[in-house]
């Protein structure tokens, strides 16, 4: 059980060394040169609907290019898997288990109001909230 324990430790110091370089690497880049990179990235897009990521485990830019999309993740091998049908799976394996998207999370829905095009979105029972 010695090994085992070891390889445990091993993990967590891994997870943590990640979060921490994350971290200071954002830190050591002054806060107006992250707002004018953000600013840029969001600029060059193409036209169309995003979903933008912003928790510690889902910062990202997703096209949103169908009328309905269904966000979650992987089931933890704890769990079981969601007998839901997932199209955009959120890579929130923090620690092995969740943190801030369930299995079957939110749905977002497009559209189109006369002229112009809405979106809204959906709690589908999510323990996080949307």
């Amino acid at each position: 059980m010695k090994h085992f324990s070891d390889v445990v430790e091993k993990i967590d110091q891994a997870i943590i060394k990640s979060r921490l370089n994350s971290l200071t690497l954002m830190m050591m880049t002054d806060r107006s040169e992250r707002i004018r990179r953000i600013a840029t990235v969001l600029q060059e897009l193409p036209k169309g609907a995003y979903l933008i990521g912003t928790g510690p485990s889902t910062v990202g830019i997703i096209p949103l290019t169908v009328e309905e999309v269904v966000l979650g993740r992987a089931a933890t091998p704890l769990e079981e898997p969601a007998e839901a049908v997932v199209d955009y799976e959120i890579g929130d394996a923090m620690y092995l288990g969740p943190h801030e998207v369930s299995r079957v999370h939110a749905k977002i829905c497009r559209f189109k109001d006369q002229a112009e095009w809405n979106t809204a979105i959906f709690d589908l029972g999510s323990q996080s909230g949307i």
